[in-house]
């Protein structure tokens, strides 16, 4: 049941990602996959949940498995599992074009210079650029080699942050099975600090818009019509759109701000799509990825907006 605007938000933005797994023991064997929930996925993975895992990743001798890097930001299940599977065969996806693959058939790609270079002919194409999408490190051996880009293809969007966790590890010593199992632990560790620490802060995004719709009738930032979601109304409660900085009190439709992003990117690129892929924030000019804010935007409606 859809929460008032005046309790406690019970749930949180969802987290959808793809993720690359590398065997800790077989260097050369890798595992594409996507979830909602990375640590438990991994878990999965390496047999400590006995539901779940892919049938691969159950091979004598490739577990246990570390979660080397993923990239997440996707706005619904749906296209991660186009990411996944664009990834899984990137010798064939139409995300790239056939005189841009370095995959070039199903048995080739096997490397991880090959698995990262994917992620970046697949961020690349328009589809995905709106997406906003981000990519985070767990082992710094494999971020090296992401920064190495052995087939010199760079990244088309400036707003894609690449991170590496605090601590992250390296190339496993892997001379004993201690050694082994010390490595995957502390993956999983960093797997669900990383995880835990983008879920709470999305729970306190929550609660300050959560704060800020308390208030009552509100004005939209940009056309100035009221709006209000401790109403009983449902016409009250429309789409609205937040600035992402926490001090900054800009609030309107979803459907103003989409209006005034789409006017300002025509004024500068000469024509007008159909979706922007940023915009500046019209009371404090800082950039607004579009996909946050709708994704922002679908919570906010879910948790306190529907009846």
């Amino acid at each position: 049941m859809t929460q008032t605007v005046g309790s406690q938000p019970k749930t949180r933005t969802q987290f959808y990602c793809c993720y690359l797994l590398q065997s800790i023991s077989k260097r050369q064997s890798f595992y594409i996959g996507s979830t909602p929930d990375p640590p438990k996925r991994l878990r999965q993975h390496n047999g400590i949940l006995s539901k779940g895992g892919a049938y691969r990743t159950r091979r004598e001798g490739s577990r246990p498995w570390e979660m080397i890097c993923i990239v997440y930001g996707f706005p619904n299940k749906i296209s991660a599992l186009q990411f996944e599977h664009a990834w899984q065969h990137g010798y064939q996806t139409h995300y790239i074009k056939a005189a841009d693959r370095i995959v070039q058939n199903k048995n080739g790609g096997r490397t991880i210079h090959h698995k990262l270079v994917l992620i970046r002919q697949l961020i690349n194409n328009v589809f995905f650029q709106y997406m906003n999408l981000q990519v985070h490190f767990f082992n710094d051996d494999t971020r090296r080699v992401w920064n190495l880009n052995k087939f010199k293809v760079d990244l088309l969007i400036d707003t894609m942050n690449v991170k590496v966790s605090d601590g992250a590890l390296g190339i496993p010593k892997a001379v004993t099975v201690d050694d082994i199992m010390n490595h995957a632990e502390a993956n999983q560790k960093l797997v669900k600090g990383f995880y835990d620490g983008y879920m709470s802060a999305s729970c306190v995004t929550c609660e300050e818009y959560q704060e800020r719709l308390t208030m009552g009738r509100i004005p939209c930032s940009i056309c100035q019509t009221e709006f209000d979601y401790t109403s009983s109304e449902q016409e009250m409660k429309p789409l609205l759109a937040f600035c992402i900085t926490s001090d900054c009190p800009f609030t309107s439709h979803l459907s103003c701000l989409h209006r005034y992003f789409l006017d300002d990117e025509q004024t500068v690129i000469g024509r007008r799509n159909l979706i922007p892929k940023s915009g500046k924030c019209p009371d404090c000019s800082v950039v607004l990825p579009w996909v946050s804010i709708v994704r922002n935007s679908i919570t906010v409606k879910k948790l306190y907006g529907s009846d």
